[in-house]
């Protein structure tokens, strides 16, 4: 038996956060879908495997569901089988696989939305869908009644969705599916579905495919589809991984302590990228202390040079610095943030050693210990991580009143 195995494609996904350029990305999930199909015809699969999250959810437009049947239609030979995940589960009326395009779907695919056993090559398909979003039962143990009456000597094959029962690393309540579910229904291979990086389990009987087209940053071991090539039963899976993803999706992080520095290395490194930029999802995290015009400055001549590429975030994780006569400046302007930031600064300095402020009117250590202790803080308690975010909210602050 060759199959391929899929999951969690979450067609319509939203990406909201990238604004305007989230039509790209959506449009790439649909031309990565089209390949992987086309991809498994050329290869003569004896079936293509979605174990769940076809759909991001049961409000897609029609639009998503169109272009995905169409992709299907696109390779009429190709035997498809879609099983519902926890994105879109086969919940009844009003469920994304009532709607009525799927009338019309080719005649080959097939939506699995009840526990079931189907023929597939020289052997058998048993699929475990979901029917809901969360549950605390692992839709694996469905495999072994299915199983029970099946000819011994013909691959076995299950499909289900949800998460890997590994300790600390699932919620209970997440369809948590046994380490050993393979071993344990006397299954060749189980294809499951949900979290959008690969894994493997079982003696690789227990295959975790993958998102295959990122829809995150750190999705290191996502952008494929598995090749399972059985030779007979009993015999071990032999695993393929096909990369398919139109983008990648990468991070860049970029300390400003010395700004001009840390400002042509940022727009090297985007040179670099450049040859791929139309095909690149970037995450750029700024980090140290720089005054907010020189941000704002360094922003603008960012957001210029990302224009070629598919989406990009900027992540600002900076502090505010100010010269004396900025900080002047600021005070004149808006006292009360002005003072503010002097005394948070003061502050850091008391609790974390760090240089005292540039303004000589603030807050001595005993008013700071009075504060303290009327609002029941210990200046030990307050750790750089809450003065960092302390920063950035001023600095976003600083950024909207420069607008």
């Amino acid at each position: 038996m060759r199959l391929i195995h899929s999951a969690d494609w979450q067609l319509g996904e939203r990406f909201v956060q990238f604004g305007p350029k989230a039509d790209a990305l959506r449009e790439a999930r649909q031309k990565t879908l089209a390949t992987a199909l086309q991809k498994a015809r050329e290869m003569e699969v004896d079936a293509f495997l979605i174990a769940g999250d076809l759909f991001a959810d049961a409000q897609v437009d029609d639009a998503v569901i169109r272009a995905a049947l169409d992709a299907f239609a696109a390779v009429p030979e190709l035997c498809v089988f879609i099983l519902p995940g926890n994105h879109d589960p086969y919940s009844g009326p009003g469920c994304v696989w009532e709607r009525r395009l799927f009338q019309q779907k080719p005649a080959r695919v097939t939506v699995i939305s009840q526990p079931a056993v189907y023929e597939v090559a020289d052997g058998f398909l048993i699929a475990s869908p979901l029917q809901q979003k969360v549950s605390t039962v692992d839709p694996s143990h469905k495999f072994s009644a299915l199983a029970r009456d099946l000819p011994t000597d013909r691959i076995r094959v299950g499909i289900t969705h949800g998460a890997l029962a590994i300790p600390t690393k699932h919620q209970p309540n997440d369809f948590p599916i046994a380490l050993d579910a393979a071993t344990r229904a006397g299954l060749d291979y189980v294809a499951v579905g949900h979290w959008h990086n690969g894994q493997i389990y079982d003696s690789g009987r227990l295959v975790m495919s993958g998102t295959p087209e990122p829809d995150d940053f750190g999705q290191t071991a996502s952008g494929n589809i598995v090749l399972v090539e059985i030779p007979r039963r009993g015999a071990e899976p032999v695993l393929t991984d096909l990369h398919v993803a139109s983008l990648q999706w990468c991070e860049l992080e970029f300390e400003l302590v010395d700004f001009e520095s840390a400002r042509k290395s940022a727009l090297a490194k985007l040179r670099e990228l450049n040859a791929n930029a139309a095909s690149t999802v970037l995450r750029i995290r700024m980090r140290g202390s720089i005054s907010p015009t020189a941000l704002e400055e360094f922003k603008r001549e960012l957001e210029s040079t990302l224009q070629p590429f598919a989406a990009w975030l900027l992540q600002d994780d900076t502090r505010a610095a100010f010269t004396a006569a900025e900080l002047a400046e600021l005070q004149g302007k808006h006292p009360l943030l002005g003072q503010t930031i002097a005394d948070l600064a003061q502050f850091e300095h008391l609790a974390c050693g760090t240089p005292p402020p540039i303004e000589s009117d603030v807050i001595s250590l005993g008013e700071a210990q009075r504060l303290l202790a009327d609002a029941r803080i210990e200046l030990t308690k307050l750790d750089p991580e809450f003065f960092r975010l302390a920063h950035q909210l001023l600095s976003q602050k600083l950024q909207e009143l420069s607008r």
